[in-house]
């Protein structure tokens, strides 16, 4: 009877202790994503962004780049034409409103219909935005982004699959 209860408070310590390992491997790994100056760069949902999508406004000094079917994109990015984008994962298109009307509204209308958010900010490492992100699609599908010091943008595609969603750079 003595054996089984040494070996009952050996096992909970050793329970404890596991735990305990472990929250200290969550922090470390928590404090090694954020960079040290806690400035990141992506994508960040924004009804501001929404609404140039869907006034069909193409910003002059944006160069503008898809991916997806030519005439029914999934995704739509513009990148600040202070900033190079080095993703070759992405179309680039001369885009006007009456496209980007046809590809906005190809499944059914958007525009004064939803107040589901569509569009996003990239943002650099200050939270400054560089460019636009459009999910055409499913405006919960958001890629990544990161914005280097030399203006250089990196952009990524959420995969598509039929189970659950992944993020992945192989999307075609």
């Amino acid at each position: 009877m003595k054996e089984i209860a040494q070996k009952n408070e050996k096992m909970g310590k050793a329970a404890i202790v596991s735990v305990l390992l472990l929250v200290v491997i969550q922090i470390t790994l928590i404090g090694c994503a954020t960079p040290p100056s806690g400035r990141t760069s992506g994508i960040r949902t924004s009804q501001e962004a929404t609404d140039i999508w869907h006034s069909y406004q193409v910003l002059p000094n944006y160069k503008y780049y898809y991916a997806g079917g030519d005439a029914q994109p999934n995704f739509i990015i513009g990148i600040d034409d202070r900033y190079r984008l080095t993703s070759k994962l992405w179309k680039p298109v001369d885009l006007t409103p009456e496209k980007l009307k046809n590809w906005i509204n190809y499944i059914s209308p958007r525009v004064g219909y939803s107040q589901a958010l569509y569009g996003a900010d990239i943002t650099d490492l200050d939270g400054n935005r560089v460019g636009l992100w459009y999910s055409v699609r499913d405006w919960r599908r958001l890629g990544t982004a990161s914005v280097n010091e030399k203006n250089q943008v990196s952009v990524t595609r959420p995969a598509v699959s039929t189970g659950r969603m992944k993020r992945s750079d192989s999307y075609k």
